[in-house]
């Protein structure tokens, strides 16, 4: 090969190298540059997704606060409202479904309450307070054993739920089961001796066995806590046996 033509076909071979080197460089260099802006783009997107979450959790919250508030104030209508608003907005919040259980069941829609507490229970199975509620519209509806299963529930996940017990106990109570009863309103009273519950139960619990100074000891017991016996309950116990001096 002629020398001219080597170095010619030399010099060609540098530029097409050259050349692509140059290409490829520039495309890499592309390649950063949009890489780049899909991960700018990316965050953008993740921040603007997780401010969004905090929106909504916070609006979330309010609700749940509010439907509380409307519980407390005795506007179950508007509770249950503003509680299918937060469980539509968090369907898979177990919370939302009891508190919206409790809500309907308050304003005398029973059987969509019990949707509600089943609902929830299925969501989430270690949720006392639903089982507590749930048992409470069955205590309510004269279903004694069913309410006492969901006591016991309740109390499996919380052993020392004094209202749950109390709660127990009334419905042995009111299926004659008093000695049982005692039992349980006792503890319950164990766990906390200001629950207001379970002294007029028990009072009537111990009126039925025919122990008329016990029921008057727990008269006392309640008194001395300041806690007021319904008159009609202590005028059954006076006829039956005056008031011990």
């Amino acid at each position: 090969m002629p020398r001219k033509i080597k170095i010619i076909w030399v010099l060609c071979c540098i530029c097409i190298f050259l050349g692509f080197s140059y290409l490829s460089a520039k495309n890499r260099v592309q390649d950063i540059r949009e890489q780049k802006q899909e991960d700018v783009t990316k965050d953008k997107q993740r921040t603007e997704e997780k401010k969004k979450h905090e929106e909504l959790k916070v609006q979330f919250g309010k609700l749940m606060a509010e439907v509380r508030e409307l519980n407390t104030l005795g506007k179950y209508d508007q509770a249950a409202e503003t509680a299918s608003r937060a469980a539509g907005m968090n369907p898979n919040n177990a919370e939302a479904h009891t508190l919206w259980g409790f809500s309907l069941a308050k304003s005398g829609r029973v059987k969509e309450a019990y949707e509600k507490f089943d609902q929830s229970s299925r969501l989430d199975p270690n949720q006392a307070k639903n089982y507590y509620f749930w048992g409470l519209i069955l205590l309510v509806e004269n279903k004694n054993e069913e309410a006492i299963d969901k006591f016991e529930n309740a109390l499996l996940l919380d052993p020392e739920n004094s209202k749950a017990l109390a709660s127990w106990g009334s419905a042995l109570n009111s299926l004659g089961k008093h000695d049982e009863a005692i039992i349980k309103l006792e503890e319950a009273l164990g766990h906390n001796q200001f629950n207001d519950s379970a002294y007029g139960v028990l009072v009537d619990a111990y009126f039925h066995k025919g122990q008329y100074q016990q029921a008057w000891g727990v008269v006392a017991r309640a008194r001395k806590n300041k806690i007021d016996i319904k008159e009609a309950t202590l005028k059954r116990l006076s006829e039956a046996s005056p008031e011990p001096h």
